[in-house]
């Protein structure tokens, strides 16, 4: 295929490889093997991110990056076209011939193609390997421990992208990347949250004094500004479910051993809970990755119709380290069965299969955190509360013209009021600044949730641990969780 670049561009003597993304003025280029920084030139302008947005690995993992690096990624390229200086320049952003680095970097340029510059995710991907010469991509690793042939591609995140902001899971120009950044770390309690309004995941509390793990409370204040209703538990017993409970958090145990798959009952019992929980699912293991990622990724399939490759892939970008190992397999195997689960869900709830789902603000919402701050203000005040208004025509659920529907709707969370959702994707040339219910006790009831069955998958469950702990507590071999998490303490260190 051949290309009409500016002579300055084609013929840079650094560069070997080079895709256009916007005619005459963007660019993404790989630099001759050994090279580590272009020449600088009047007309161009060239950055890179290699050594700035930065993936933490556990192992061998690499990617791909989270949410935060991407939106300042966004943030920086927008910038850069805004400087009055850079408006008669032609702007490269460059990367090494350095496998991870590359791949990485050709994560978020494409993400920007397909954000702001309107691009699918099959022209984006295809602009990256066929410019002047073909560039191959690494696939991105998980977290298991040693060599893994577990792996997700670049095109899987790129679609999982794509469907995230057709949803509306996520909105950079109503995104509190802050408060990201500060929830992720440990010492803030190792949060993320993966779906608006429905999923956090997080590392296990637990109740053993002079660990680096925080104690259930430490949760409870963030949890009741977001108002987060349901904590649920897939590892032993660490802390007294009272702990939550006495807050008016509900409490669900739903055990699987560390580094397995999940059975068919806890599968079932883990969704019908999501999809009749009024209110978001606070959701942990030993680690929050493992065990906690596959449970949130099986409801990204099952509602959201992604791949199992792309709902891992979001599950990564939000949380990295998320699903490991043969987790990653099994989300695989019941793919099919979690899409035709997922159309009879909307045709029994919606009257229509192909109904979309919409969310009225994506994850770290700064608006969203505004609105409650009015609220508890109101409510501080001893203003009268003002009862949910009615829905307007265009927000009501259309059965049978498959109308995207807001998310509220899909999981009969009525603590939020729907409005009109945007369409299109959004464009950000400035900053953002960051800004910055009560639930009455449930009793676990191991019968409370069964749903319909569903044919098992013929594959043998494997459990890769490497040891458990005893219900007594005392110490036995390290588990899969274990390690991660001893991991997570040394970067906090």
């Amino acid at each position: 295929m051949e290309h009409d670049y500016p002579s300055s561009v084609a013929y840079h003597p650094d560069i070997c490889l080079i895709t256009e993304l916007i005619k005459n003025k963007f660019y993404f280029a790989t630099l001759l093997p050994g090279k580590r920084e272009p020449k600088a030139t009047s007309d161009i302008y060239f950055f890179s991110i290699d050594d700035e947005l930065i993936y933490n690995n556990f192992y061998n993992d690499f990617g791909p990056l989270n949410l935060a690096c991407l939106y300042k990624y966004c943030w920086k390229v927008n910038h850069i076209f805004n400087n009055p200086r850079h408006y008669q320049r032609h702007i490269i952003h460059y990367t090494t011939d350095d496998e991870e680095k590359k791949t990485n970097a050709a994560f978020l340029v494409a993400s920007y193609a397909i954000l702001y510059l309107k691009m699918s995710p099959k022209q984006a991907y295809r602009l990256l390997i066929t410019g002047n010469n073909q560039r191959q991509f690494k696939n991105f690793q998980d977290a298991s421990m040693g060599r893994s042939p577990y792996t997700i591609g670049l095109q899987d995140c790129l679609n999982a992208l794509y469907t995230a902001a057709t949803f509306g899971l996520f909105n950079f120009e109503d995104f509190d990347v802050s408060e990201y950044e500060k929830y992720q770390q440990l010492k803030h309690g190792d949060l993320n949250w993966v779906i608006p309004q429905k999923f956090i995941a997080f590392i296990g509390p637990t109740a053993d004094p002079g660990t680096p793990y925080h104690a259930p409370e430490h949760y409870i204040d963030y949890f009741m500004k977001n108002r987060v209703k349901t904590v649920v538990r897939l590892n032993r017993e660490s802390y007294d479910p009272s702990r939550f409970t006495n807050h008016g958090i509900s409490h669900y145990e739903l055990f699987l051993p560390d580094g397995s798959i999940p059975s068919r009952k806890i599968l079932h019992k883990f969704l019908r809970l999501a999809e009749t929980t009024d209110g978001p699912l606070a959701i942990h293991c030993k680690a929050g990755l493992g065990r906690t990622g596959t449970l949130i990724a099986a409801y990204l399939i099952k509602h959201y119709k992604m791949t199992a490759k792309e709902a891992i892939a979001w599950t990564r970008i939000c949380r990295p380290g998320s699903v490991i190992g043969h987790q990653q397999s099994w989300l695989e195997d019941i793919q099919d069965e979690l899409w035709m689960s997922g159309e009879q869900h909307k045709l029994r709830n919606f009257g229509n299969s192909r109904t979309l789902i919409h969310h009225h603000r994506g994850i770290y919402s700064i608006a969203n955190k505004t609105e409650k701050k009015m609220q508890t203000a109101s409510a501080n005040c001893q203003f009268p509360e003002r009862s949910q208004p009615r829905p307007s025509n265009h927000e009501r659920r259309e059965n049978k013209s498959g109308k995207k529907l807001d998310s509220s709707d899909i999981s009969r969370n009525t603590s939020a009021n729907p409005g009109p959702s945007k369409s299109g994707f959004v464009r950000i040339f400035g900053k953002l600044k960051a800004l910055g219910g009560h639930v009455s006790p449930t009793k676990t009831d191991s019968n409370v949730l069964d749903s319909s069955p569903v044919p098992p998958v013929k594959r043998k469950q494997l459990v890769t641990t490497t040891g458990v702990k005893r219900r007594n507590g005392k110490n036995s071999k390290l588990t899969q969780g274990d390690f991660l998490n001893k991991i997570k303490v040394g970067r906090a260190n």
